[in-house]
């Protein structure tokens, strides 16, 4: 079995380290304390943008990331460093999953039926119109219409069964069944609130004809985006009218698309970048030798006039098998699945990727940071002869030809592709790696036009990244009555994941959702790989630069400004 390599607990995630080696500073006191400085431009290195610049039409990383400057929702997950405060002083089950962001207040009935949401007042868009409760309401029809195509419609709508708008400033919702997890639903990274009939029904924002010709539908966030080009760059400018008066204090955000980890790297040691996400692996194995339990605090590096942020992750990456019956995959067997379950030695991926930064693992949620992981869920051990019988069985004793997608825009994953074909290819799977990039890449989770293909998965509660999209079936077009992406049907599944979304037992809940991966699992639907150690890094030009005040790291540019 394989072995948590990172020998963290979750309170020993949660723990304050002591000081490093001479180089590095733990906790630097002078990142954050500082005199307010008004007005310069920052540039970040990012490893891809927004697909789209329509918010609520994606939910990933790289759409968060520019959410986290011009959009918000009702809610905001709490931050890593208030989950830190409370899991040292009660524990980690008394971690609120959200808190309000343009919601004073919210109320939920004992059931987890109706919820009730209270606006904040005096809320501004980009384009002057004040927040309402219609805002909202128009916001969630939107998510709901399939047109929208939005990721985040099943998380939302698929239970809201009625809308009322009781006053300019409160709204309820009254779901078809109990939900726990709608409130996750309601955070800015799934359901940004946009102004009412700001873009034309079924229109998708710089995609269909009738979008309209604004760069981006405005928001309520700290910055406006001004220019969207997904290959190259986004830059958001400064929102006079915020509704936290005297933020933001810079002029302009910059993110650049440097697509790999190593150039993105050098660019920021070489002072050509103010920020960076996701610094390289290497680079990071350097700087943290010896230090791997000093994770969740700022170390500053004194010679390279440099601060980065180590966090452990709670992202998983996976294979994704398409099983669909309809479409000419050979995964849809369950024992071509487990085959290949079979070939891969995990540990051995992670030293290769990313060493001692690197776990691996079974399951989306990381059992030392998450309340939804499970310790005692592991990969199976490697065994090819195990694979080379199953393959047999399912009528491939001479082995199969596959095709992989795999992107190198982020984690190196063509470099894991390389690994994962020369270890399947031991049991008798003749792979073909495919490279691609940008939305042709992830328009064939969607269409299921893959057999394997790269992705990642992670995330607040079963519903929100926990798996409920992947294995649940979906009767809305495009899916029509299959899981997203993988294309299951699968009523074992079904029912699990909805008792692990039902209700506010969370014992329950959490017991049903362990079943739930532990068939995943079994029947190999996919195939988790690895977590990662990973870290942001900035410039010590940027001051008052605080992510731990937030639970997505870009959400600190709004009280950031640039040394004088």
């Amino acid at each position: 079995m394989s072995e948590n390599k990172s020998g963290l607990n979750r309170r020993d995630f949660m723990k304050i380290g002591a000081a490093g080696a001479a180089a590095i500073t733990l906790g630097d006191s002078s990142i954050l304390a500082a005199t307010p400085k008004r007005g310069g431009t920052i540039t970040c290195g990012m490893a891809f943008l927004i697909q789209y610049p329509d918010p609520q039409q994606f939910t990933g990383t790289w759409a968060i990331q520019a959410k986290a400057l011009s959009w918000e929702g009702l809610l905001t997950p709490t931050s890593i460093g208030e989950r830190m405060r409370i899991t040292k002083a009660k524990g980690p089950d008394a971690v609120p999953v959200v808190q309000p962001m343009l919601a004073e207040a919210y109320e939920v009935d004992k059931d987890a039926k109706r919820y009730v949401f209270h606006l904040k007042k005096g809320v501004k868009f980009h384009n002057g119109k004040e927040l309402d409760s219609g805002d909202v309401k128009w916001t969630w029809e939107r998510i709901k219409d399939p047109r929208t195509r939005a990721m985040a419609r099943q998380a939302l709508t698929e239970y809201l069964e009625s809308i009322e708008t009781p006053d300019k400033y409160t709204i309820v919702a009254k779901l078809s069944r109990s939900y726990a997890s709608f409130l996750v639903a309601n955070t800015y990274g799934m359901s940004p609130i946009l102004p009412k009939d700001c873009i034309p029904a079924g229109a998708r924002w710089g995609q269909t004809p009738d979008s309209p010709k604004e760069v981006a539908p405005p928001g309520t966030g700290p910055f406006v985006m001004t220019k969207h080009q997904q290959n190259n760059e986004a830059q958001f400018e400064a929102f006079k009218d915020y509704r936290v008066k005297g933020l933001p204090y810079l002029d302009k955000v910059i993110y650049k698309v440097v697509g790999e980890s190593q150039p993105r790297t050098m660019a920021l040691r070489a002072g050509n970048l103010d920020y960076i996400y996701a610094a390289d692996s290497d680079w990071l194995n350097k700087v943290l030798a010896g230090k791997f339990d000093k994770l969740n605090q700022y170390l500053s590096l004194k010679d390279e006039k440099l601060v980065l942020l180590p966090v452990l992750g709670e992202t998983a990456v996976v294979i994704m098998l398409n099983s669909h019956e309809g479409k000419p995959t050979p995964f849809k067997d369950v024992r071509v699945r487990q085959a290949l379950n079979y070939c891969l030695d995990r540990d051995k991926i992670c030293k290769t990727m990313s060493g001692p930064l690197a776990t691996a693992t079974a399951q989306f949620c990381n059992p030392s940071v998450s309340y939804w992981g499970f310790k005692d869920i592991v990969p199976p051990q490697t065994d090819i002869e195990k694979a080379k019988k199953l393959l047999a069985e399912a009528g491939f004793a001479n082995g199969l030809d596959v095709e992989f997608h795999a992107t190198p825009e982020w984690g190196r994953n063509d470099v894991m592709a390389q690994i994962v074909q020369q270890m399947a290819g031991e049991a008798g799977f003749r792979m073909k790696i495919t490279q691609e990039v940008g939305m042709q890449y992830y328009g064939h989770l969607r269409d299921y036009s893959y057999q394997m293909q790269v992705y990642y998965a992670g995330g607040l509660d079963p519903m929100i990244g926990g798996g409920y999209t992947f294995f649940h079936t979906d009767p809305a077009p495009p899916y029509n009555g299959y899981s997203q992406y993988l294309g299951l049907k699968d009523a074992e599944m079904d029912n699990l994941f909805d008792d692990a979304i039902s209700g506010t037992d969370n014992k329950k809940r959490k017991a049903a959702y362990k079943k739930a991966v532990q068939r995943y699992n079994e029947q190999a639907y996919l195939i988790p790989l690895y977590m990662s150690i990973g870290a942001n890094a900035w410039s010590t030009k940027l001051q008052n630069f605080d992510p731990l005040k937030y639970y997505y790291p870009e959400e600190a540019f709004r009280e950031a400004w640039l040394k004088g």
